[in-house]
């Protein structure tokens, strides 16, 4: 049986889900035609203010979610633009604001308003080299029994630096913070208007969900946030949401464009060519803002011979061994990976990927010549994805 240090590998680095982005902090690679399309699209929103929407239409598998997560790792952070990745979170504003604030954490999400509005604070000012000045002034304001004053001062700093100019939303943001020692993480119900205690005014979801934007923007010194929202299928073809859920999520984005309207705002949805032609029909004026057209509106296509080499070489490339020397970038596949592979398989990231990986994986525990043959790859290709259809792939 082989080793991984025999093909010049530290680990396998091809996930067998074959799914999403890789983990680690190494650069995403894209084929240079997906590359040029989206440097087309950013040179030019970037001249645009207010709301950008952006729609990345693609078979299962064919790369939805990996390029979400090149905006979130690459593209975004470049321009200056805070992301936030969604997984279908959610039909109303209140689960939107609770899957972002959550991804933020309570704690820093709180110091980063602290921190915005403390030029206008009374006594937030802490000794030299506090190691915790945050703390140290929510210890004090309770020690003190100043909550409520606290409060109101957050809230006069919140509408004194542009987040909001709705009182009883900057009073809430106020809340967040000086609440933040007693309770420093989130509950659902935090965020449902109307409950007690609810950081979220009645009747002010909209507002407050933009307020956060804001806040976001403002509090980071971003060039703009994005909301990349993965799956969108499962709303427009009902996969796991009712007929009326569906349409609440619709309106909710509706709603969402309108108030990004006012900010340097992002929606990136990813979805099937199918959910697009739905969300067409049900929301035809949402469509064409989120689409605008063919500008707006990516639709991936198969990977090429080319894009299938590249991809294995970078992929390698990252695992390789310290002072492996080899001619080869794709070993330990042959030169000619491509032209053994089927087409439904090479064309599709998710299912090269898998291939890959199990092709490595079976060759650490059989005896295998190097580069792999033909006929190995044949039998894996073949034992792997006897038979590729759009069913078995959504399983």
């Amino acid at each position: 049986m082989a080793e991984l240090s025999d093909f010049g590998l530290s680990f396998n680095p091809f996930e067998s889900a074959g799914s999403g982005a890789p983990i680690g902090n190494s650069e995403l690679w894209m084929p240079e035609r997906w590359l040029s399309h989206f440097n087309s699209f950013f040179d030019r929103m970037n001249r645009v203010e207010g709301a950008k929407a952006y729609a990345v239409l693609g078979e299962y598998g064919s790369g939805k979610s990996y390029i979400l997560r090149w905006l979130e790792r690459e593209k975004f952070p470049a321009l200056r633009i805070r992301s936030f990745y969604f997984d279908t979170p959610g039909v109303q504003f209140y689960d939107l604001a609770n899957y972002l604030l959550k991804q933020i954490g309570r704690e820093p999400f709180a110091k980063m308003i602290w921190e915005f509005v403390s030029p206008s604070l009374s006594n937030s000012q802490s000794p030299l080299f506090n190691t915790n000045p945050f703390h140290s002034w929510l210890e004090s304001v309770k020690r003190n029994r100043r909550e409520k004053e606290a409060i109101d001062e957050i809230a006069k700093g919140v509408i004194q630096k542009g987040i909001t100019s709705v009182e009883e939303i900057a009073y809430r943001f106020g809340m967040l913070v000086v609440q933040t020692l007693d309770k420093p993480y989130y509950e659902y119900r935090d965020f449902v208007a109307g409950k007690p205690g609810s950081l979220v005014a009645e009747n002010e979801e909209a507002p407050y969900f933009s307020a956060l934007i804001r806040a976001l923007q403002l509090a980071s010194n971003a060039g703009g946030v994005a909301l990349l929202i993965d799956e969108f299928e499962d709303v427009s073809l009902n996969r796991k949401l009712t007929s009326r859920q569906s349409g609440d999520y619709l309106a909710t984005l509706k709603r969402l464009y309108n108030l990004a309207s006012d900010h340097d705002m992002w929606i990136i949805l990813a979805m099937t060519p199918q959910a697009a032609e739905v969300t067409e029909k049900l929301q035809p004026a949402l469509w064409e803002r989120l689409a605008n057209g063919e500008q707006s509106k990516f639709n991936i296509a198969p990977l090429t011979d080319d894009d299938v080499k590249k991809l294995l070489e970078h992929r390698l490339k990252g695992s390789r061994l310290d002072g492996w020397d080899n001619s080869s970038q794709v070993f330990p596949f042959p030169e000619n990976i491509a032209d053994l592979l089927r087409g439904d398989v090479k064309s599709n990231p998710r299912r090269l990927i898998k291939l890959a990986s199990y092709t490595i994986a079976t060759a650490t525990q059989e005896e295998v010549s190097l580069p792999f043959t033909k006929e190995f790859i044949e039998k894996i290709q073949s034992e792997f994805f006897p038979q590729i259809t759009k069913d078995s792939e959504k399983k």
